[in-house]
């Protein structure tokens, strides 16, 4: 974009409908000028350098992409050819997607095939989704009889991850969506988490984000449960109750949260029960 500088100009400047044109010279030859031309030229790298990196990743995406259609292996030239690049541009992206752990290579034929962090990353899926699939009919029947949030959070990278939610239909709710992240040292479904996940975990959680005691982690191992009062927000009321599989490792945290007015005493006890019923039921479809 070109502006136009009041000032001093070039009386060879040209002009357009009647208006003079501000030369490269003249923009730049004052310091209001010179700054203005330097954020003008600051935002166009910025905006090219944007773009670069979206096209970079949409290209390195394209490579991993080949491999869906059958490909267990594929050479340099394959994989430039099925994704319509030249060999140098393509191995480029093939080294970085390498050191990613995204790619690995066959060092007998040279030829390329998935890496571990794609692996890992499908693992992580799977096991998400059959978690999610065995508790999503409880959820529905926790959330016809108390018309409340109720929730499934997995520990992911220090914090809890919602794999799964229904809101209540009540006006007055809070939000949260799937694949939010949110602490585990707040609300009944973290601490419910928290307190079974491994003490090496527990200990860099409670480092990273404190509000939580040790104590208070074998308060909630001791009932199985826990209950938050105003964590989450000023009369918020949180229940959380542990998921665990087969052998006794904890994989998630089932959430029942809404209101102190109609989270009432007796509405949280029998909401523990159930949670826990659930629980249980779910660990036994899994097993």
């Amino acid at each position: 974009m070109f502006v136009q500088i009041a000032g001093k100009r070039n009386r060879n400047s040209a002009k357009f409908g009647g208006q003079p044109i501000v030369a490269f010279h003249d923009l730049v030859s004052n310091d209001y000028g010179a700054m203005v031309f330097s954020k003008e030229w600051k935002k166009m790298a910025d905006s090219i350098k944007s773009e670069a990196t979206s096209r970079t990743l949409e290209h390195g995406l394209d490579v991993l992409m080949c491999f869906l259609k059958d490909h267990r292996e594929l050479s340099l030239t394959e994989i430039a050819r099925t994704v319509g690049r030249n060999t140098t541009s393509t191995y480029r992206l093939i080294q970085t997607l390498a050191e990613k752990g995204f790619l690995s290579r066959n060092p007998e034929n040279r030829k390329y095939f998935p890496g571990m962090t794609v692996k890992m990353l499908g693992e992580l899926v799977d096991d998400k989704e059959e978690l999610r699939l065995a508790a999503h009919p409880y959820l529905v029947k926790a959330h016809r009889e108390f018309n409340e949030n109720v929730s499934v959070y997995i520990y992911h990278n220090f914090k809890r991850l919602c794999i799964d939610r229904i809101e209540s239909t009540h006006p007055l709710r809070q939000t949260v969506l799937v694949g939010e992240e949110l602490p585990l040292t707040l609300g009944g479904g973290g601490t419910a988490l928290l307190a079974f996940l491994p003490p090496k975990v527990q200990a860099a959680v409670m480092k990273s984000e404190p509000g939580i005691s040790p104590e208070k982690l074998r308060e909630i191992r001791e009932k199985g449960y826990d209950v938050s009062y105003d964590e989450m927000g000023q009369g918020s009321v949180g229940i959380g109750v542990p998921i665990f599989d087969k052998n006794g490792q904890v994989l998630a945290a089932l959430n029942l949260s809404g209101p102190t007015n109609r989270l009432t005493g007796d509405v949280v006890t029998r909401g523990v029960a159930r949670l826990r019923e659930i629980a249980a039921q779910v660990t036994s479809e899994l097993s």
